[in-house]
């Protein structure tokens, strides 16, 4: 029987290797952040611009990619369950946001701690960290089922900021309807129902102009080429708004350092224990579909509540201290929860 000592050492070695890999992978995508933290902090972009380039990501490049990847990738009889990743998504969303209400009680109830843990970057920094963990036939696989995931949070985020942080209790079907939850349930639609049909015309000129045909060695297509870029840009655009937070007096240090413990240790470790469960439901054991899993619940808050605010001119007190805390925090705590699950 091996002793303590042994199955101590065993375990390290198989978890070292797994963290420097997660960590390289994070500090893949913070040195692409770094670009747009640099260019914002030189004032070579003016911090109104960021809200620019963001609209350009969630309205053209993310919609594209969505679009992309389920007319080359998805296939209802491969995906047969993947309404369960819907239903896993809203789970993770309303799991956050309870937790997240706890920490605003102890704050004057102050929803944007409600928001901060309850809304994860869920795509804009899980993308860019699926692409970099992952072989390319697996990130693709991975990316579909995170659009998928992530419906919910698409669908959710502007609602339930106006329901807490605006106090609206009216309802805008446009806060729902964000370009990449229509690009995602539009997707779904089109070449879930109507696969083999839509398929039909895969070689016909528009296809192949907006598609491509990649199985017959051709080029990628304008819609393809156009989703690649979304990845580079949400995460220039990211580093432009930790370098926006850094501006001013930081305050709420409090509330900001337990936003991130809450954000970035108890959720993720919480989450860990729930994953398993959760493969079990799915029917099997993904190794891709485990990270995936991890890094929603392992990631920071969502910078879209940064844009949400500053839309709406709400004052923010707890958002841009817990934002910057967080990212910083994310560069040890990403690996460690992802290593648990990769070794």
């Amino acid at each position: 029987m091996l002793n303590c000592r042994a199955v101590v050492f065993i375990s390290w070695t198989s978890f070292w290797p797994a963290f420097v890999t997660a960590l390289i992978a994070t500090l893949k995508v913070f040195a692409i952040g770094s670009a747009g933290f640099v260019l914002v902090r030189r004032k070579w972009i003016a911090e109104e611009g960021l809200p620019v380039l963001g609209q350009l990501v969630a309205y053209l490049t993310l919609p594209c990619l969505i679009f992309y990847r389920f007319a080359s990738k998805f296939d209802p009889v491969v995906f047969p369950d993947w309404w369960k990743y819907t239903l896993i998504g809203t789970g993770i969303t309303i799991f956050g946001l309870l937790l997240g209400k706890l920490v605003a009680l102890r704050h004057g109830n102050n929803e944007e701690a409600t928001m901060l843990v309850g809304f994860q970057n869920a795509g804009f920094f899980v993308l860019p960290m699926l692409q970099a963990l992952l072989p390319a036939q697996e990130n693709q696989r991975a990316s579909l089922l995170l659009f998928v995931l992530i419906i919910p949070f698409n669908a959710t985020l502007w609602l339930v900021g106006s329901w807490l942080l605006l106090k609206r209790r009216d309802f805008d079907v446009r806060t729902i309807l964000t370009p990449p939850f229509v690009a995602t349930v539009s997707s779904l639609m089109i070449y879930g129902l109507c696969h083999d049909w839509m398929h039909q015309w895969d070689n016909t000129l528009l296809m192949q102009v907006l598609f491509g045909n990649e199985q017959a060695g051709g080029t990628p297509g304008a819609v393809q080429q156009i989703g690649d870029l979304t990845v580079p840009l949400a995460t220039i655009a990211l580093g432009g708004s930790i370098a926006v937070n850094l501006r001013g007096r930081i305050e709420y240090k409090r509330a900001a350092v337990e936003v991130t413990l809450m954000r970035l240790a108890i959720v993720p470790l919480l989450g860990y224990f729930t994953i398993p469960l959760m493969e079990h439901w799915l029917g099997h054991t993904d190794h891709a579909v485990g990270l995936l899993l991890m890094l929603q619940f392992a990631s920071p808050p969502a910078i879209a509540l940064t844009v949400f605010a500053q839309q709406h001119d709400y004052p923010m007190r707890i958002i841009p201290p817990a934002s910057l805390l967080s990212y910083i925090v994310c560069l040890l705590t990403i690996p460690f929860f992802v290593a648990l699950v990769l070794k």
